[in-house]
């Protein structure tokens, strides 16, 4: 069937309609495309499908750079311009920060070099006669598709696809290898390694570990972490769901921070480069702080966002400022509605383009409270 793309979900999917109204979201289809594509799957209001032949391409389609890009389902909108990904990812965030406050700020994007970015990846490892391999998912499905390299990891990431070591595959859960690069090399062993960043007019160094998460963009990581400690107010300083203290480490020399933080590797990490925290393992919504003062709030959740329990358990510290990074916008949207609801005014947002060539952004929200 012939199908013309209008626009793009958030998960990077063109989106048309069938005969009968109902929206169809297609894989490898742009804005502007006139795509012939076969149904996936089919609901009683929408359907999915995936682009067998780009008939007229959009003026923003651009020839892919990795020749993995047709099977492998990670960067859905590596053949769409960057200066066209870049517009739609901040009309996006404006839409949703806009449906909650017409009169918000928002900033311009803050983007970097949109491939051989990323600094981590989880790999399927693989054994073909005898000789280890690394390999991705296949788009919508659990094939393996080895590679030899990958367009959007950095130099030494490559390094390591391109000759990775010799391992027991039995000794891998699910044949899952985690990789990080960090000063000392690419971890994947669950050895600490450490990761020197300058930001906030400072230099930290960090301990990590391939087995807990880290910001994978550690180029513009230095402009997240200027932005939120750029952002905070007062010296009592609370970081939720704290990781291994990124945010922690460039605002503990001026104020006193109390993190929380569930994974315990994370904080075991933490420990060891922060002086002036205090730590509390525990989810944040099963929290129950003595804490009888705090100024500014910051909060990192996953994609899942804040319990629905989180917004009313931070409003009751009576902070003046609350600074939200989130990976996530529909999570980020319900969020900052419910706090909203409790009193809180969104201040400015500005989006920061992490992820290049994937629908996905980070986002800083500032909000206050009087």
């Amino acid at each position: 069937m012939f199908l013309e793309i209008t626009d793009l979900s958030n998960s990077g999917s063109g989106i048309s309609r069938l005969e009968d109204g109902r929206l169809v979201f297609v894989q490898g289809a742009l804005p502007g495309d006139v795509v012939t594509a076969e149904l996936l799957s089919q609901k009683s209001d929408y359907a999915t499908a995936r682009t067998l032949e780009v008939v007229t391409p959009s003026p923003d389609r651009v020839e892919s750079v990795c020749p993995f890009s047709s099977s492998c389902g990670g960067c859905s909108l590596i053949c769409m311009s960057y200066q066209a990904q870049l517009a739609f990812k901040q009309k996006q965030f404006e839409t949703e920060i806009h449906r909650i406050d017409p009169s918000v700020l928002i900033e311009e994007p803050v983007s970097g070099p949109p491939l051989h970015y990323r600094s981590r990846a989880r790999f399927r490892y693989i054994l073909k006669d005898g000789k280890p391999l690394l390999s991705f998912f296949e788009q919508s499905s659990n094939n393996n598709i080895p590679i030899t390299s990958c367009a959007i990891a950095d130099n030494a990431l490559n390094a390591f696809i391109a000759n990775p070591p010799k391992l027991n595959v039995w000794e891998l859960e699910d044949s899952q290898l985690s990789c990080i690069t960090t000063d000392n090399g690419v971890l994947y062993d669950n050895s600490v390694g450490k990761i020197t960043i300058t930001a906030a007019q400072k230099t930290c160094t960090l301990h990590v570990s391939n087995s807990v998460f880290f910001q994978s963009n550690l180029v513009l990581l230095p402009k997240l972490i200027d932005k939120v400690a750029s952002s905070v107010q007062g010296r009592e300083v609370m970081d939720l769901y704290s990781g291994v203290g990124t945010f922690s480490s460039f605002v503990e020399d001026k104020c006193h921070v109390t993190a929380v933080e569930l994974n315990k590797n994370c904080l075991s990490l933490a420990k060891r480069h922060l002086k002036n925290t205090t730590f509390f393992t525990a989810p944040v919504e099963k929290w129950k702080p003595s804490v009888s003062h705090v100024d500014t709030i910051i909060v990192d959740p996953p994609r899942t966002g804040l319990d629905k329990n989180v917004p009313s358990l931070l409003t009751s510290f009576n902070a003046s400022t609350l600074i939200y990074v989130s990976c996530y916008l529909p999570t980020l949207a319900r969020d900052l509605g419910r706090l909203k609801q409790l009193g809180w005014k969104i201040e400015s947002a500005q989006m920061f383009d992490f992820y290049p060539n994937t629908p996905h952004v980070e986002t800083v929200v500032l909000m206050s409270r009087k």
